[in-house]
């Protein structure tokens, strides 16, 4: 018989074992009774909290948008330069994903699944959308306070967040990177360019 546990901690329980499928076996060849073999469930316990396998995934890709909001919406509110938000806020975003096998190789995965579906690239877009927002902010407020030259600050904002995203990707990937000496290297190229500086 199956240990009774409260509502929440039975969610995650099958949140976890999901992410486990879902990198391993791919969104389309995960059926929900691997999802409840994996948690130790049984097919019903599962669908008692989760309606789907598309809900389940949702709800995964709900937790991944709302911790990237929640360091962005941290690092918004520290006290510190308009650059030094923007370098805290990438490290804070890469060491979570450095430190996080699991996270970073369900990144691949939900990718995956916003090629094939419109409704989940959607919820990325939008996502990224906000996200952008903040940095975008960001480079104006350094820019006014003569902190980064000047440039287009959503353009700049953009290509930050491609680079992180470039870095997250390599984690998830397996390349032995190390990514304080990348995000500092890049940070470098983009604040400062690639021409000599005067000495």
């Amino acid at each position: 018989m199956t240990k009774h546990k409260p509502h929440d901690e039975r969610r995650q329980q099958i949140l976890s074992a999901a992410m486990e499928c879902f990198i391993q076996n791919g969104y389309a060849h995960t059926r929900v009774d691997d999802i409840a073999q994996e948690a130790g469930l049984s097919k019903g316990g599962v669908y008692f909290h989760f309606p789907s396998k598309r809900d389940i995934f949702e709800a995964l890709q709900s937790a991944e948008i709302e911790r990237t909001m929640a360091a962005v919406m941290d690092v918004q509110t520290s006290e510190t330069s308009a650059l030094g938000k923007l370098q805290q806020l990438a490290f804070k975003l890469l060491t979570h994903f450095g430190t996080n096998e699991d996270h970073r190789r369900f990144l691949i995965v939900l990718a995956e699944k916003g090629i094939r579906n419109p409704e989940v690239r959607e919820r990325i877009v939008q996502a990224h959308e906000v996200y952008l927002q903040v940095i975008t902010e960001q480079m104006k407020v350094g820019i006014k306070q003569g902190e980064i030259r000047d440039l287009n600050p959503a353009v700049a904002a953009l290509v930050l967040k491609l680079l992180m995203d470039g870095i997250e990707q390599a984690f998830a990937l397996g390349y032995d990177v190390d990514p304080e000496v990348l995000l500092t290297e890049g940070l470098d190229v983009i604040v400062n360019g690639l021409a000599p500086r005067d000495t």
